[in-house]
């Protein structure tokens, strides 16, 4: 099979990442991320949330004097701890609340300087490469323009051009949102959408040149909600189960009962390992 072979699978890499189930095109947006900017680092760099991003930037080896370009960088989730190893850090992001974020993390925590530029990964401009570079859960936000076009292609070169040592790319469902029980609950037993994704994105990056190494790894995943109606809609529709019999509905509504806990300003909390897929491009 020669490489012109592939253009329908080109074609089938060729949608918008960014949306799941449940989602509209305001996720592909500066204002959506602004919105979500304070709850994100509220829980990103509570003790918690913190020794999650250590364990997990345990899995590599940092250099002090590293160049690290933190693409999708959100509220410093990954960059301040990076600094704070010794690492030399610039974080890009198109929302603006969201590098605010990280900057006042950054001086909370006296960390070095790191250098924030707000700007659309496709419309960025970086002139020099980084020794690694990071887009982590924000792969199918920055592949998407800002006339909603999918471009992931593009997003993948610019990443891999911007890397001079290694290129890590996490992305934060590679198998339904949903846990077993929920699930078998539901009758659930097709091949979900994001397991598909995965190899999607897989077969992009080797299309982009890149030969990377998959894992799959499990990671705690926290949901917050106002009630157990407001639960089971969300995770109806995160999961694009359109019907459910009010049996069902029932019998779902019970196991959230004894799964959810209570959390800040009588809200609801669950919180179970879920599977992400970490890509990683050697140089």
């Amino acid at each position: 099979m020669r490489s012109k072979d592939f253009e329908e699978l080109r074609d089938f890499y060729k949608h918008r990442l960014a949306l799941n189930y449940g989602d509209n095109s305001s996720k592909e947006t500066p204002e959506y991320w602004d919105s979500a900017a304070k709850n994100l680092a509220k829980s990103v760099h509570s003790p918690k949330g913190r020794a999650d991003t250590e364990e997990f930037l345990n899995k590599f080896k940092w250099e002090k004097g590293e160049t690290v370009l933190d693409v999708a960088c959100g509220p410093g989730t990954f960059a301040v701890p990076l600094s704070l190893r010794g690492c030399k850090v610039v974080a890009t992001d198109f929302s603006s609340e969201m590098l605010k974020e990280l900057k006042l993390q950054a001086e909370k925590e006296n960390a070095p300087e790191i250098e924030c530029v707000q700007s659309r990964w496709l419309e960025s401009n970086f002139q020099v490469q980084f020794d690694t570079v990071l887009c982590m859960s924000g792969l199918g936000v920055i592949s998407t323009d800002s006339e909603h076009k999918a471009r992931l292609g593009e997003a993948l070169e610019k990443l891999y051009k911007a890397t001079l040592k290694r290129l890590i790319i996490l992305i934060p469902h590679a198998d339904s949102h949903l846990d077993d029980e929920m699930r078998r609950i539901l009758g659930e037993y097709d091949i979900p959408m994001e397991r598909l994704r995965i190899a999607m994105i897989y077969y992009a990056m080797i299309d982009h040149g890149m030969l990377p190494s998959l894992e799959i790894i499990q990671r705690p995943f926290r949901w917050i909600f106002k009630d157990i109606e407001e639960a089971c809609n969300v995770l109806f529709k995160k999961s694009g189960i359109k019907e459910v019999t009010d049996t069902t509905r029932e019998r779902f509504k019970d196991y959230l009962k004894r799964v959810l806990q209570p959390y800040e300003n009588n809200n609801l909390t669950l919180c179970y390992n879920t599977k992400q897929a970490l890509f990683t491009v050697i140089r």
